[in-house]
């Protein structure tokens, strides 16, 4: 299964304790489970942008992404793959998000984990994901959702 995380999620869950997080189950399902992290397109220059500036004293916690795709554990699509189907789907959104649905229409994602509101509306929208619909995971009680759908390949599509 794939999992999309949101750069407004990204940060709580990168780098607060894991602990106390409403996102642990999604954390150690990606790290520890057969969970995938799907990034790509703009997604990853903001996954950058957000965490090459941290403190050295987070470095460790904002490294996680990255030493997810070195260890195998996050799909990264090409961004001119993701930019295309972005082109396709920006007329179509409600968010300020067209780069998150057309990852998750290029890449077959089905759960994604954000506190955006408008982002989940355009996910949960059958015209713009379907077959399965996308569904948003907030919290431990949507453990369910953290599952392998065929829809989200792997190994993943060669570069």
């Amino acid at each position: 299964m794939c999992l999309i995380i949101d750069n407004n999620v990204a940060s709580t869950l990168f780098l607060s304790d894991k602990d106390d997080n409403l996102y642990r189950l999604a954390y150690e399902w990606v790290q520890y489970g057969k969970g995938k992290l799907v990034i790509g397109g703009r997604l990853w220059d903001e996954y950058q942008d957000a965490y090459s500036n941290r403190k050295r004293s987070t470095t460790e916690r904002s490294n996680w992404v990255f030493e997810l795709t070195r260890s195998d554990r996050a799909i990264i699509y090409p961004m001119e793959m993701v930019k295309k189907e972005e082109s396709e789907v920006r007329n179509e959104c409600s968010s300020d998000d067209p780069h998150v649905i057309a990852l998750a229409r290029v890449s077959g994602a089905r759960v994604l984990c954000t506190l955006d509101g408008a982002l989940e509306a355009d996910f949960k929208n059958g015209a713009l994901v379907n077959s399965p619909r996308g569904h948003i995971y907030k919290n431990p009680s949507h453990f369910r959702l953290l599952r392998h759908h065929r829809r989200c390949p792997y190994p993943p599509p060669a570069r």
